[in-house]
This record gives structure tokens, C-alpha cells and sequence, in this order.
């Protein structure tokens, strides 16, 4: 993906939670009017836009200037529908992780230049690490009251960075936890990363169980 050939510059699209990473695919409803011209705009031309986090607690303005984290994730449109009542559905996917610079144009929507940030070792296996969030996905996926999301996520095993970007769009966190496993520049930092996540994931889930087999226990005595 990085071998990608663009203009460099794209509009950015802003939103309160990162929902995609590289490699991965995400659908999305377009709305609001000034982000309905910017994917005409897009679908004309090179079908690519910028996702980009909010920061927390941010507002958009009524001119349509977002502050925003300075990282984001390029993506690429791969499918849209046209709806009756003039909105749109899209599917979108990651192709690569992108600084976002200067503003070019930013009403109604911004546009900005953006420049590819490569992890250095995307092309690594790193098959124990993979192993380790297999065996903890497997678990989750048996007990956990979420296990349809978690043996989707099994059924992805190409690669550790598919798997581990999958993993982190995925599981429930803070958006800026999530931020900052994007901006990992290594995908066995991102994985370890991951795998904390997911043992914490394991750790609520047993606390739960041990709190819940007390309280079962003592409804049978009475």
C-alpha cells in the first residue's frame, strides 16, 4: 500500500472515534450536507479521503474547522449508495497510515495535504506474538458475552498486522488509546500493545465470573 501514487492532498473527514486502521474496512453514513459535497467531490476523482480523530471534547464549528489530531489513516472508497433522502452509505478502506499537514482548503470541509507514515516493519511475522493473541481470542470468543465480535476477528489471521489492526478498530477502548496504537511505528509494539488489551479484556471477564459464582451460589441456598 505504501507503493500508492496520489495528488498528496485530501479532504479530511473527522470523526469522535478512529474506526479504521490500515487494512481494515469500515462502512460509514454521509449526512451532513458539507461532508455529502465532499464525497461528490471525492467519487470524481481519486475516491480517496483522510479519516481523522477529533480531539476529546471538541465541537466542530459552524464553519467546519475541526481540531484534530496531526495523524490519520488514508482511505479508500470502495463502495457507496446513494440514498432516497440524499445521504450516502459508504465502505472505506485503510490503506496506510498518513501525517496531516497543511490546510489547503477548509470550508465547507477541509482539505489538507497529507504525507504516508510507514511502519518499519509491517512486512515482519512475528508468529509469537500472533500466536499469543490467537490464544487469547479464542478465549474471549468462548466467554465472553461479545465472543460473535471477537471469532470475527479469528477468522482474519493473513497476517499480525491485519490481525493486530483489526483487533485495535475492534475492541472497546478509549479513542485516544486508540490513537496511540496508531501512532506506534512498529506493528510488535502495536501487538503488544494489543495483547495488554486483551489480557485486560480476559482479567474483567474473570473477576466477573468469581463475583458471579458467590452470588449464585447463595440464591441456590435460599
Amino acid at each position: 500500500m505504501t507503493s500508492l501514487k496520489f495528488s498528496g492532498v485530501t479532504p479530511l473527514f473527522p470523526l469522535p472515534d478512529l474506526t479504521l486502521f490500515p487494512n481494515t474496512q469500515m462502512s460509514y453514513r454521509i449526512f451532513e450536507p458539507r461532508y455529502i459535497k465532499m464525497l461528490e467531490s471525492v467519487l470524481e476523482g481519486e475516491k480517496l479521503i483522510t479519516l481523522a480523530l477529533l480531539k476529546l471534547g471538541h465541537e466542530e464549528d459552524d464553519y467546519g474547522n475541526p481540531d484534530y489530531y496531526p495523524m490519520g489513516v488514508l482511505g479508500k472508497i470502495l463502495e457507496y449508495e446513494s440514498l432516497p433522502n440524499g445521504e450516502y452509505s459508504i465502505i472505506v478502506e485503510g490503506l496506510m497510515r498518513v501525517g496531516i499537514g497543511k490546510l489547503i482548503k477548509d470550508f465547507p470541509y477541509c482539505v489538507a495535504e497529507v504525507e504516508p507514515i510507514p511502519e518499519f516493519d509491517a512486512d515482519q511475522f512475528y508468529e509469537s506474538e500472533k500466536r499469543e493473541i490467537l490464544l487469547r481470542l479464542s478465549y474471549l470468543a468462548e466467554y465472553s458475552i461479545k465472543g460473535n465480535a471477537f471469532t470475527n476477528i479469528l477468522s482474519n489471521q493473513e497476517s499480525i498486522a491485519l490481525l493486530v489492526n483489526i483487533i485495535a478498530k475492534t475492541i472497546p477502548m478509549k479513542p485516544n488509546d486508540k490513537y496511540n496504537l496508531l501512532a506506534m511505528d512498529s506493528i510488535k509494539q502495536r501487538a503488544d500493545k494489543v495483547l495488554w488489551f486483551l489480557d485486560d479484556q480476559i482479567e474483567t471477564l474473570e473477576l466477573l465470573k468469581n463475583v458471579d459464582l458467590p452470588i449464585k451460589n447463595n440464591q441456590m441456598m435460599n
